[in-house]
């Protein structure tokens, strides 16, 4: 099960000057970014620096006060084809409540119906099975444990088949030995050629799999190659006091 291999890399995503702000305060400022296919970009940052709201601009729920964004070198706003976009929100499963009546199975479902796409059955149960979900299919959603629901949620954002995965602290909440877990099988899909752009703070569990950093703080403090990082990290005293990072860690 190949994601969005090709022979020449393309470029996924460009942020051109991207400014945003919010009830007159600036959350983002002067932004430019680029990520290509096949990269595994990790965005670390301090809480309340903007890193959930770049998401946010970039899935075009929210609109920037000025810049622009660029899916596969498409405007943002005359972007369709969403289905190659899979997103896991932060601490999803709480969106979930006791009003919601459908299955798991149904839950799943829901991507198929927005994108008016045909199930692909045999890709489902593969996912399902993967992330140790199919014996829960046929419960309600609102029956499931907040890890279960983890799991249902990546499924989902898995099941079109998406070029790209944008995952924000999918893993907070969950045990260590289930983060583990969870980033291993994260890998292997990266492997496989998907691109992921991940939100986190566990950057002891992500060593082996990431390519590129980008350090958010309202500004872009840094975007490249992880190695590069490991170096300005060390040498940049103001990472050091909001977010300890260790060259053996990464």
């Amino acid at each position: 099960m190949k994601f969005g291999i090709t022979l020449k890399t393309r470029k996924m995503l460009r942020i051109e000057s991207l400014y945003l702000s919010l009830d007159g305060k600036s959350i983002l400022e002067d932004i430019n970014l680029e990520i290509k296919e096949g990269d595994f970009l990790a965005l670390i940052g301090p809480n309340g620096g903007g890193k959930s709201t770049l998401i946010r601009c970039i899935l075009g729920f929210l609109k920037p006060n000025k810049g622009n964004i660029y899916l596969w070198d498409k405007p943002l706003e005359t972007f369709k084809e969403w289905y190659k976009v899979g997103y896991v929100p932060q601490r999803a499963g709480q969106e979930i409540n006791l009003m919601n009546p459908l299955t798991v199975g149904e839950f799943l479902e829901l991507p198929f119906l927005w994108y008016k796409l045909r199930v692909d059955k045999d890709h489902l149960s593969h996912l399902c099975e993967r992330f140790g979900i199919k014996e829960h299919l046929s419960k309600k959603i609102y029956h499931l444990s907040f890890g279960q629901l983890q799991r249902v949620y990546l499924v989902r954002a898995l099941s079109t088949k998406p070029k790209v995965l944008i995952l924000d602290e999918p893993s907070v909440g969950l045990d260590f030995v289930s983060q583990e877990i969870f980033y291993k099988i994260l890998s292997e899909f990266h492997q496989k050629g998907l691109t992921i752009i991940l939100i986190t703070h566990e950057t002891w569990l992500i060593t082996k799999e990431v390519n590129k950093v980008a350090c958010l703080n309202h500004k872009l403090y840094f975007h490249g190659e992880h190695e590069d990082f490991c170096l300005f990290a060390e040498r940049e005293v103001y990472w050091f006091n909001f977010h300890k990072i260790e060259h053996c860690h990464w």
